[in-house]
């Protein structure tokens, strides 16, 4: 599934300095903008509400369907504290929770929940949406497609810049999102990262910003 990100009047300054008013926007499937503008314009910023994680000022950003999943590669490298690279890349993918909800859903329903049945069903759909199912299968292939020898299991605090832009790059590749937002995807990537990053914006359904 694909998804439409439609934008209304938004608006965000960062102190004083207005960054952006009254944008309006509609990414739909198939589309791949570009952000262009001098360091401290704003792209980042705009990158971060779209995918939910900053509030704005003023305006609206929906989701078309509304169940739909945005998927988000912020421009620094996502590492957190006693993290694996398996358990990073399962969380950026969004496998980690829909399984959480799948599971929950599953003990509500065993509980005899008369209401669960409805929310174990679209946990199941989320689940097997974002690839749920044939996650740790896909996940040895990716690894090896781009290059990252190293230990799954091994800390993400523990990867070096090269090896950290990699595992991003393979989460990328991994993951199965309905629309796509990524900050500066290109940094640290080397030739043949910069080429599977190419292969799939282009062979991308969902729409990319």
């Amino acid at each position: 599934m694909s998804a439409t990100v439609q934008v209304k009047g938004l608006s965000v300054s960062h102190g004083d300095r207005e960054l952006f008013a009254g944008l309006d926007m509609v990414v739909a499937p198939g589309d791949v903008i570009g952000l262009v503008g001098p360091n401290g314009a704003g792209k980042s910023t705009l990158l971060r509400v779209l995918a939910g994680e900053r509030s704005a000022d003023a305006g609206t950003v929906r989701l078309s369907p509304a169940s739909a999943h945005i998927g988000y590669l912020s421009q620094e490298p996502d590492r957190r504290e006693g993290e694996s690279v398996r358990a990073g890349l399962a969380r950026r993918t969004g496998v980690t929770g829909a399984q959480e909800s799948l599971d929950h859903e599953a003990e509500r329903l065993a509980s005899g929940d008369p209401d669960a049945g409805d929310a174990y069903s679209d946990a199941l759909d989320s689940w097997l949406s974002l690839g749920g199912a044939d996650f740790d299968e896909r996940l040895e292939m990716v690894v090896r497609d781009v290059g990252l020898d190293i230990d799954l299991d091994l800390a993400m605090t523990a990867l070096s810049g090269g090896q950290a832009a990699r595992v991003g790059l393979a989460g990328l590749l991994l993951s199965r999102y309905d629309a796509y937002l990524l900050d500066e995807p290109t940094n640290d990537l080397d030739s043949e990262g910069l080429d599977l990053l190419e292969e799939f914006v282009e062979d991308a359904k969902a729409p990319i910003v």
